[in-house]
C-alpha cells in the first residue's frame, strides 16, 4: 500500500517548481493572480522572500500540489495521503477535500496571518524522545516551553517565547543536549498562536469541504480526518504536530511505500527512522473495522481468493457507475465466497443513487474483511493493488 506525504516548511529551495510551472501554466497563472506575485520568479530570483513565511507557503504548496499531480497522472492515486504543517492542506487538495483555489486562498491567509507572528521561536532538539525533551524543558525551567513538533523518535521541536527559546538552547548545549535555534519568526504550533488563529478559524468557515476520495491523515490527531475536519483544521495552527504518531496511524494501516512529494527528500529520513523503531500493531478485524477510514482500503490481510475480489468492490466503491450487470455479477461472487464459509452476505438495492450504493459496497467490504477474521497486522501491500524535519 503506497501513501504520498508532502513536507512542510524548510523543504523550500531555490529553482525549485520551475518545470512544474511551465506544465501546468494555467494553474499558475491562477495562483499569481490569486497571491498578487509571481511564482516562477519568486522561486528564481526570490531568495530573500523564499525564506519569509509569507511567501514560502503558498510556494511550497504550489510545488506540492503540482507535484501530486504529476505523479497521480503515472502512478495513480495513493491508498492514504498527509503532510507536515503547511504540507497537510496540499494533501487536503490532492483529496478533493479542497479545491485549488479554496486551498491556496486558506495557504495564503495563513502565511499572512503567520509572518505577522514576532515574538516567538522554535528550536530542534536532536537526540532525546518527545518525554525526554518534556524533562528537559522542566529541568532547564523553561516552563513556558511545550512541544510543536513531534518528528520523529530523536527529533522534537519546541516552542516559545524568544528568550526562553535562547536560554533553552543554551542550557541545553551545557547539559550535552544538542539543540539547534529554527529560523522562524513566531513559536508555531503552540499556544502562543491561538490569537491568530481566530482570524484563520474565520477563513476557513468561507469554505466548502468535501468528502475525501483519499482518506488523510492529520497532524492534529495523527488519525484519518472525518467530519470532524474543520474544527480539527482550526486548531492547526496553535496544535503540535504529531507526525511520528501519523506515519504510526499509516504504518498500522497496512502502508508500505511512502513517496514524498516536494522541493527536497526531509521527510523520507524521518520515515525510515520512525518504521524502524516502530512494532505495527495487531488489530482484530473488530478492531479494525471500527477504525477503518472511508475509502481506505481494507485494513486486515485477506487471501488470494478474497483479494481479486475486493479489489473489484474496492474500485466501484470510489466509482459506482457499473451497469446493472456488472453489479449483479460482482455480487454473485460475494454470496459465493461467503457460502463457502456458511456466512451470508448483504442484500443489493440497484435502485438507488452513488451514495446508497456505496453504503452497500462499504457493507460487503466489512463482511468480507470480518470473514476474513484475522488477528494478524496489515502486512504491507502492493500500492497497485487497489487501483481505482520541517516545520510551519
Amino acid at each position: 500500500m503506497r501513501a504520498v506525504v508532502f513536507p512542510g516548511q524548510g523543504a523550500q529551495r531555490k529553482g525549485m517548481g520551475v518545470e512544474l510551472f511551465e506544465r501546468y501554466p494555467r494553474l499558475v497563472e491562477q495562483a499569481d493572480a490569486l497571491l498578487g506575485f509571481s511564482l516562477h520568479a519568486l522561486c528564481t530570483d526570490g531568495a530573500d522572500k523564499l525564506i519569509d513565511t509569507r511567501y514560502t507557503q503558498p510556494a511550497l504548496f504550489m510545488v506540492s500540489y503540482l507535484g501530486y499531480l504529476d505523479h497521480e497522472h503515472r502512478f495513480g492515486a495513493p491508498a492514504m495521503l498527509a503532510g507536515h504543517s503547511i504540507g497537510e492542506f496540499a494533501a487536503l487538495a490532492a483529496s478533493g477535500v479542497l479545491d485549488f483555489t479554496d486551498a491556496l486562498r486558506l495557504v495564503d491567509v495563513r502565511a499572512r496571518i503567520m509572518s505577522t507572528i514576532r515574538d516567538g521561536a522554535m528550536a530542534a532538539v536532536i537526540g532525546p524522545d518527545s518525554a525526554g525533551v518534556a524533562r528537559l524543558i522542566a529541568s532547564t525551567g523553561c516552563d513556558g516551553l511545550e512541544v510543536a513538533n513531534e518528528n520523529s523518535p530523536t527529533q522534537t521541536i519546541v516552542a516559545g517565547l524568544t528568550g526562553e527559546i535562547d536560554t533553552f538552547v543554551e542550557r541545553c548545549r551545557e547539559a550535552g543536549t544538542r539543540a539547534v535555534r529554527l529560523r522562524v519568526s513566531g513559536a508555531f504550533h503552540s499556544r502562543h498562536m491561538k490569537p491568530a488563529a481566530a482570524s484563520f478559524a474565520q477563513a476557513l468557515r468561507d469554505v466548502r469541504f468535501n468528502a475525501p476520495r483519499i482518506p488523510v491523515v492529520a497532524n492534529v490527531t495523527a488519525r484519518a480526518h472525518d467530519a470532524s475536519l474543520p474544527d480539527v483544521m482550526a486548531a492547526h495552527l496553535y496544535s503540535p504536530v504529531r507526525w511520528m504518531q501519523s506515519v504510526h496511524t499509516m504504518l498500522d494501516a497496512g502502508v508500505g511505500e511512502f513517496v514524498e512529494i516536494g522541493p527536497a527528500p526531509v521527510l523520507g529520513p524521518m520515515i525510515e527512522e520512525i518504521r524502524t523503531a516502530h512494532r505495527v500493531r495487531p488489530q482484530s478485524a473488530p478492531a479494525a473495522l471500527a477504525a477503518w477510514p472511508e475509502f481506505a482500503p481494507p485494513p486486515v490481510p485477506l487471501n488470494s481468493a478474497d483479494s481479486m475480489l475486493v479489489r473489484d468492490l474496492f474500485a466501484a466503491y470510489h466509482a459506482p457507475t457499473l451497469n446493472a450487470a456488472h453489479w449483479l455479477a460482482l455480487w454473485q461472487r460475494g454470496r459465493d465466497a461467503m457460502r463457502a464459509r456458511g456466512a451470508d452476505w448483504p442484500a443489493l438495492t440497484l435502485a438507488s443513487g452513488p451514495r446508497a450504493l456505496r453504503r452497500q459496497v462499504r457493507a460487503a467490504l466489512e463482511t468480507l474483511v470480518a470473514a476474513a477474521g484475522a488477528g494478524a497486522p496489515p502486512a504491507p501491500q502492493d500500492p497497485t493493488s487497489f487501483q481505482p524535519h520541517p516545520h510551519g
